[in-house]
């Protein structure tokens, strides 16, 4: 059996539980770093637990070795490898060109994420691309399994032999806010529908919201495979995620408390212990398998976690309440736990707290860009005439100062506002995304600005009071923008069908 049809039956097979291991590459092409992974590997392969070792895609922002170069290594030592398919550093062209080379190099397997928002690098900051969204790629990769190739005008068979691929999407179960946590299981709704094959969560500690995850996913009658993330950091790791050094990351204050009375101990296995009671307690909740990771550990190191999780087994229950740690104070879609124990009851959601000018919005925006009031098909004969004259320069003007004064339009020509509350995501969300956030928000705050709210956060503050996961989830998606349109009228772009709204119905079934 090969490396890929193990892996992929033991994700499929609910009666085994399937082990992943992270590695990640550093600068340059080769030293010691990259001998410690390809050893790693070899002695991974030997073992037999672990059935995929998933490569890194420029983590945390800088560059690094290219996941490519790492994984056709592992691949020849004869484990599976999971390749991080990150997208800050890639446009759509760019996506489809390592598609073509994952499947030339017969990489079966990808996880989708978009990825931190690059670092400073040579002679200063990285531009970044996020062309596509996580959501947006896994229907192109599914549009392309299914030999379809989207041509700007039409939908068309491919050229190109059809491209397989187990697809992953990530989840973070561990965010302190109900806005930040509802877009998260929101956003794993659409990714499914999307074309997701397989979950792996953040990393956290928290064992109330790990189950939560699993309970939405039954309530919701999803099968797909979920591998919970257990990281096993060291106490300078710790320290920093705490601190807020690691995009996304909610790491609980007592878990490092707990960590440094292990260090003035002098216990070095203690973290291993928790890792290994994690693994087993994870298992116990239902979850699929587990996606371990963390820094200065070697396969000695997790053969004896490993180990630790199998003699556990069934009796994982005793070690639940000693690795929980949640992270004060957090909101739980399931209510908040009394002690230890989780609470079971959906909570009411509250969007809607701050809607501001948007009835106003709203209303206008009916009055102008509705098909089915009479002055909205007036402005779109308008619209429609002043481009076909030299008047097209004055509509661009008359949009541009109007928008900009009101919402800091960039001028995208395929206008999202309607879908955002009437916030702009071109000048609101520093990684232009369009349907919904990443996962880097920290108790509100923006990844790239801390001093600011999340773009998406301000746009749920705005929503309708009624509005519910399901809406969220199962409604619209916005297909990926034609960057073709860039500084026109999107007036013109709309009335004239050549932006978004033409395709979005149709984009993701």
């Amino acid at each position: 059996m090969s490396p890929t049809e193990r892996f992929r039956n033991s994700l499929l097979d609910r009666s085994e539980f399937t082990i992943t291991y992270e590695l990640v590459p550093g600068q340059g092409s080769g030293g010691k770093q990259i001998d410690r992974l390809l050893d790693f590997a070899v002695r991974a392969r030997d073992d037999g637990r672990i059935k995929a070792l998933s490569i890194t895609d420029n983590a945390g922002g800088h560059p690094a070795l290219a996941p490519v170069a790492i994984g056709s290594d592992v691949q020849k030592i004869g484990i599976e490898p999971l390749i991080h398919f990150s997208l800050k550093d890639k446009n759509r062209n760019q996506v489809k060109s390592h598609i073509f080379l994952y499947q030339r190099q017969r990489f079966h397997s990808l996880l989708v994420l978009g990825g931190d928002y690059p670092k400073s690098g040579y002679y200063g900051q990285a531009k970044p691309v996020f062309d596509l969204d996580s959501i947006q790629t896994l229907r192109m990769m599914r549009d392309m399994e299914e030999g379809r190739d989207l041509s700007p005008a039409h939908d068309r068979p491919a050229e190109f032999p059809p491209c397989h691929f187990l697809r992953g999407c990530v989840v973070s179960p561990f965010k302190a806010t109900e806005a930040e946590q509802v877009w998260q299981y929101a956003r794993l709704l659409r990714k499914i529908r999307a074309g997701a094959s397989f979950i792996v969560t953040q990393l956290g500690y928290d064992m109330c919201k790990f189950e939560e995850l699993i309970r939405f996913l039954r309530q919701e009658e999803i099968t797909v495979p979920v591998l919970a993330n257990v990281f096993i950091p060291s106490l300078s790791v710790a320290r920093l995620m705490a601190r807020g050094g690691v995009p996304g990351i909610v790491f609980p204050g007592p878990l490092v408390r707990a960590m440094e009375q292990e260090a003035a101990a002098g216990d070095r296995k203690a973290r291993l212990v928790r890792a290994g009671r994690m693994i087993a307690v994870l298992r116990g909740l239902g979850y699929d398998g587990v996606h371990i990771g963390g820094n200065c550990l070697d396969f000695d190191d997790i053969r004896f976690v490993m180990d630790l999780a199998e003699e556990i087994g069934d009796s994982w229950q005793q070690f639940r309440d000693r690795i929980h740690f949640p992270a004060a104070p957090s909101w739980y879609l399931y209510g908040r736990p009394t002690g230890t124990a989780c609470a079971t009851a959906p909570q009411p959601l509250a969007p809607g707290r701050r809607q501001g000018g948007l009835p106003l919005h709203r209303l206008v925006h009916n009055l102008l860009f509705s098909r089915k009031t009479l002055t909205g098909r007036l402005f779109g004969r308008l619209c429609l005439r002043l481009s076909a004259t030299r008047g097209r320069g004055l509509l661009r003007l008359v949009e541009r100062v109007s928008k900009e004064i009101l919402f800091s339009c960039r001028m995208c020509g395929d206008c999202t506002l309607a879908e955002s509350t009437y916030l702009c995501p071109q000048s609101g969300c520093p990684k232009k995304l369009t349907n919904g956030p990443c996962g880097g928000s920290r108790n509100m705050a923006c990844e790239v600005h801390p001093d600011r709210r999340c773009f998406w956060v301000r746009v749920y503050d705005r929503l309708d009071p009624a509005t519910t996961i399901h809406d969220l989830g199962y409604g619209p998606v916005l297909p990926p923008k034609d960057w073709a349109l860039d500084q026109g009228s999107s007036w013109f772009n709309y009335f004239s069908g050549r932006d978004h709204t033409t395709k979005t119905r149709d984009f993701l079934k």
